[in-house]
C-alpha cells in the first residue's frame, strides 16, 4: 500500500496533523487540546495500492487542488462571511472521482468489499453518473479540526430510520457521503450532479454552500463552540 494524502498534498494538506480515534475524540470538548500520533506528512494512510494511487492521482487530483484553491480564495475574498452563489471553473467529473476516491482512504479496508459500484466509478475514468443509491454534499469549513469518519449510521427511533453516512472535512471544504439516505443537515449542498458530465467536459458553475463549523467528532454534527458549550451547562 501506498500513502494516500486525504485531501491531496498540494490541497494544503502538507502540515503535521494529530490522529484522534473516534472513540476518545467525542470525549473531547470543544477546547480540549488534542494529543495522538502526530503524522508529520499530513492527513492521510496507507489505503490504495501504488498503481491506484498513481492512477486516481494523475485523472483528478490536479483538478481537485485547483478546486480547492478557488474556494480558499473566495473565503479569504468574503472575510470567511460567504453568503452568494459564486462561479467555479473545473471539470466537475474529475473533481467527484476525487472526492469519491478520499472516501476509500477515511473508511475501512473492507469498504470497497461492499461498495464494487463506487469501485468502477473511480477506477473508470470516463465512467459518468453515480449509482442512486449514493449522494454527496458538500459545505464550506474553515475550521481547524479535520473530521473524518468512515461509513456509521444513525437510528431515528421515533420514525425508526436508519441513516448511512461517512464524512471527511478539511479546510476549505467539508463532504458527506450518503447511502440510501438523507442528508444529516438541510445546509449542506447536493453536488451529486457533477457526475453526470464527461470527463473531458470543463463547466463554469455557480455553486452557493454554506460555511459550516467543525467542533465535534460526530458525523453531521455542526453546531458551533457556544451551542456546545450552552447544551452542555444545561445538562442536569
Amino acid at each position: 500500500m501506498s500513502f494516500e494524502h486525504v485531501p491531496p498534498r498540494a490541497a494544503f494538506n502538507r502540515y503535521q496533523t494529530i490522529t484522534i480515534p473516534f472513540e476518545k475524540a467525542i470525549t473531547l470538548g470543544p477546547d480540549a487540546e488534542p494529543r495522538g500520533p502526530v503524522e508529520q506528512r499530513g492527513s492521510g494512510g496507507y489505503t490504495l495500492c501504488e498503481r491506484c494511487n498513481n492512477n486516481t492521482g494523475s485523472w483528478y487530483a490536479s483538478h481537485f487542488v485547483d478546486w480547492c484553491y478557488q474556494a480558499a480564495d473566495l473565503l479569504i475574498k468574503s472575510k470567511g462571511r460567504p453568503s452568494l452563489a459564486y462561479l467555479y471553473y473545473l471539470w466537475p467529473l474529475r473533481v467527484i472521482k476525487q472526492i469519491i476516491t478520499m472516501f476509500f482512504t477515511v473508511n475501512n479496508p473492507n469498504f470497497h468489499k461492499k461498495h464494487r459500484e463506487l469501485v468502477r466509478f473511480v477506477l473508470s475514468r470516463k465512467k459518468s453518473w453515480l449509482p442512486p443509491s449514493y449522494r454527496l454534499f458538500a459545505y464550506y469549513t474553515l475550521s481547524p479540526r479535520i473530521r473524518q469518519i468512515g461509513i456509521s449510521g444513525r437510528i431515528d427511533f421515533a420514525t425508526s430510520r436508519v441513516d448511512v453516512r461517512s464524512e471527511m472535512s478539511y479546510p476549505p471544504f467539508g463532504y458527506v457521503l450518503t447511502v440510501n439516505s438523507a442528508p444529516p443537515d438541510d445546509r449542506l449542498t447536493d453536488i451529486t450532479y457533477c457526475a453526470q458530465f464527461g470527463y473531458n467536459e470543463f463547466r463554469v458553475m455557480p455553486l452557493r454552500l454554506a460555511l459550516l463549523p467543525v467542533q465535534s467528532m460526530y458525523p453531521g454534527d455542526y453546531r458551533n463552540r457556544k451551542q456546545i458549550m450552552g447544551e452542555a451547562q444545561a445538562e442536569p
